[in-house]
């Protein structure tokens, strides 16, 4: 028989009704142990029944378990399952890794002040299997309850999940770099760090004309002061931030923001610093001197302040997640985004000469400026997404989310093809701007695709509220599905009679949010 059609009758056996109970059954044990909180999912699979690892193998046909964990003000890090079984998937010609019996799946989480380890919830989602028969598929939620000693001695486990913890950790830092970075070089190309290109000039000629050209040590003073600054604003904001950083007011006020430093690269609102504080910083950058050169990194951050704002309230928002490291975290990316904002104004304090390959301003700037406003009115509805999920506001579902990206996208795209033209400011065309015109288009395309309720990858996914509008999701040609069940809330008795009139189970939920 082909291993295509085997496949698919194996696969059949999900539809097969008639099973009472599930073969698997699951339960969720927490424990504080210092300043780290673990987690251990206990699944029990009925004798003859298998599940399938998290990486069930290459050429397998099953579905990998997956679980996750949320809750309690805790951010954990990657599941770690015990070493899976090999088994022969017969008539296939493939094999998959599997687990029978008890199966013990570890994670932790930084503790964090407001932390409640009892809050924690998990969703495990898998199939179990007949060792050589059918298969159903199982979904469950799990409620914490106080963790089995024999469960927590090993203190091995700590190192092991301190190791998956630093592995999600680093991709979550290195996340946080490439915005930094991507932050710097955006705040670069805007028209605020201009004026300080001739000032930069101006101050290391003439120190270099007073030291016979030696200005490598001012130079690089020059760019760590600035990198301090950063570092600095950074560390004065984390204070307000981080113990709020999950709260939906703090979403909420993140979102203003965003939609804020929006309305400033619009043009809508001018931000400028106080007169008096420009004159202060401008006076100070004339002395000469480590003192002097120190200064005037105060100066380039005070004068590039309009259009450095709206990327250091985005860093901070990202690099705050309530966690133990926030801290680090603030001070990398911030130090990441100083660096990069530094590093040329150094080189141009090394190289007076080199000031013409600087590029000239134009039309350009300012294109850029609007495209980003888009992006951060983009950006801001994820933090609005957050509040009303907490709050039940039922006001930004998955379609309002999705229709909402595709308008403010498809905008962004005619802003950038009809500039790209020479449409309004009658300028020749740029492929490089038609370029980006049509690759916002096409997300904008990507966020209309997911209206019906069709899958999206899994950082769109992310993104996307957890709830859908029935009459939005009808609207646009999604199939709404009914529920198969009676729902009965807050009335424990209520539902033990509609069971037993229905001769079904009863499944608790307990509702977590945050």
């Amino acid at each position: 028989m082909p291993k295509a059609i085997t496949a698919l009758i194996v696969l059949a056996t999900l539809c097969l009704p008639g099973l009472a109970q599930n073969p698997v059954r699951g339960k969720l044990y927490t424990k504080t142990v210092g300043e780290t909180v673990h987690a251990v999912v206990e699944l029990r699979v009925e004798s003859g029944w298998h599940i399938y690892h998290d990486d069930i193998g290459p050429e397998a046909i099953g579905q990998p378990t997956k679980v996750e964990l949320s809750g309690g003000g805790l951010t954990f890090g990657g599941i770690k399952f015990p070493e899976p079984e090999r088994h022969e998937q017969l008539g296939l010609g493939t094999w998959a890794n599997i687990h029978h019996g008890k199966v013990l799946l570890r994670a932790s989480a930084p503790l964090v002040g407001d932390a409640d380890p009892m809050g924690v919830r998990a969703e495990v989602v898998g199939l179990v299997c007949e060792d050589e028969g059918v298969c159903i598929p199982f979904e469950f939620p799990l409620k914490a309850r106080a963790g089995k000693d024999e469960y927590f001695t090993d203190l091995a486990i700590e190192d092991s999940e301190d190791s998956e913890d630093s592995e999600g950790g680093e991709e979550g830092l290195l996340g946080l770099i490439l915005l930094a970075i991507g932050g710097g070089i955006f705040a670069l190309l805007m028209p605020c760090t201009y004026p300080m290109i001739p000032i930069t000039i101006s101050f290391f000629t003439k120190q270099a004309i007073t030291r016979d050209g030696k200005v490598l040590p001012l130079s690089l003073t020059y760019g760590a002061g600035i990198v301090l600054i950063f570092i600095l604003i950074g560390l004065a904001a984390a204070p307000v931030i981080i113990p709020f950083a999950t709260h939906p007011v703090t979403n909420l006020v993140i979102g203003l923001l965003f939609l804020f430093f929006a309305l400033v690269l619009f043009g809508f609102i001018n931000l400028t610093p106080p007169q008096s504080m420009m004159q202060v910083a401008s006076k100070a950058s004339m002395k000469g001197g480590y003192a002097g050169v120190f200064l005037m990194g105060v100066t380039l951050v005070v004068t590039s302040f309009t259009c450095t704002a709206p990327f250091v309230g985005s860093l901070l928002g990202s690099a705050a997640t309530g966690g133990s490291a926030d801290v680090m975290r603030i001070v990398v990316g911030m130090g990441v985004f100083g660096l990069t904002m530094a590093t040329p104004f150094v080189f141009l304090s090394l190289l007076p000469g080199k000031m013409q390959a600087i590029p000239q301003a134009g039309v350009w700037m300012n294109t850029l400026k609007v495209f980003l406003g888009f992006v951060e009115v983009a950006a801001s509805l994820k933090f609005f997404s957050n509040a009303d999920i907490v709050w039940k506001w039922e006001l930004l579902s998955r379609e309002a989310f999705l229709l909402l990206w595709v308008l403010i996208f498809l905008a962004a795209a005619i802003y950038l093809l009809r500039g790209a033209l020479g449409k309004g400011d009658e300028r020749p065309a740029a492929p490089k701007q038609a370029f980006v015109g049509v690759a916002v288009l096409a997300l904008a395309g990507y966020s209309a695709y997911g209206l019906p309720g069709n899958e999206l990858d899994n950082i769109m996914t992310a993104i996307l509220p957890n709830y859908s509008s029935p009459k939005l999701l009808s609207a646009f040609g999604g199939e709404v599905v009914v529920e198969r069940h009676a729902i009965v809330k807050d009335d424990y008795e209520l539902a033990l009679s509609h069971a037993e009139e229905e001769e079904k189970l009863v499944l608790l939920n307990f509702t977590g949010f945050t």
